[in-house]
């Protein structure tokens, strides 16, 4: 029970601990493109329905998405950031519920159910990921959709210049205002890179921990199968091209069977 109690208290943390600066994270990185191509992808699967995103943080895409006439509901763990999505533009338009993506169930069926930038991911055992879908497949309508999009495991670049083991430093972001430096550690056994973002602006500088378990396509599939979904489609980016060995990133397609 003790050890369980660490893995949620370290999932739960990450909206508190990052909701103050994840706006200006997400615009270092200019993630506002790929979040853009996301909503693009999305559209269709969400109109017309009723649509749910895990993880909805304060609302990259949900807001976006809303504003396409979606009917949007978004589920997270951290009160902060849905504080933070409800202030912002059009953020009355979202349905927010404070919960646990890992398990949940929220009394409504959704045409779609998504999850998106490797939010996924932050359920850090096997047991949440596999409770996901679970729940997932529960709040889904007969031949709903569950779009999942993960990045592709980075873990053959733990070696070479400025590694050590299975430790790996990376500068993410620097410009005038703020520089971004990653430490990570890359648990094999667990399939987890375990994290610490030192965020540097001219006010000073902060440590933010992350934690990932990162999933393969076939490991993917298999949650889904167990849990009464099929997949449909694997995409390697946005706009829909083939997932090959090329692709950083995949986007996953999954259908509710009968």
């Amino acid at each position: 029970m003790k050890d369980h109690a660490q893995v949620k208290d370290a999932y739960t943390a990450y909206g508190e601990i990052w909701g103050d600066v994840y706006d200006e994270y997400v615009e270092a990185l200019n993630e506002s493109v790929e979040n853009a191509r996301a909503v693009n992808f999305l559209t269709p699967f969400a109109r017309n329905g009723t649509t749910l995103e895990l993880g909805v943080g304060n609302g990259h895409i949900a807001l976006p998405l809303s504003a396409t006439g979606a009917s949007v509901h978004g589920l997270d763990n951290s009160q902060r950031m849905l504080a933070s999505l409800r202030a912002k533009a059009g953020g009355d338009l979202v349905t927010t519920h404070l919960g646990d993506m890992a398990e949940f169930d929220l009394g409504t069926q959704y045409d779609l159910v998504y999850c998106v930038n490797s939010t996924f991911s932050l359920m850090v055992t096997v047991g949440q990921q596999i409770g996901c879908f679970e729940s997932v497949a529960k709040s889904l309508k007969p031949d709903g959709r569950f779009v999942v999009h993960l990045y592709y495991p980075d873990t053959e670049n733990f070696s070479g210049a400025g590694f050590y083991g299975d430790q790996r430093t990376t500068v993410i972001h620097i410009d005038e205002r703020r520089a971004m430096v990653r430490f990570t550690r890359h648990d094999r056994p667990r399939q987890l890179f375990v994290s610490q973002d030192l965020w540097i602006t001219p006010a000073g500088s902060r440590t933010m921990p992350i934690k990932m378990r990162y999933v393969y396509p076939t490991e993917l599939d298999l949650l889904a199968r167990i849990s009464g979904l099929e997949l449909l489609e694997r995409y390697g980016d946005w706009h829909r091209r083939p997932f090959d060995n090329a692709s950083w990133q995949y986007m996953s397609v999954f259908r509710k069977t009968p």
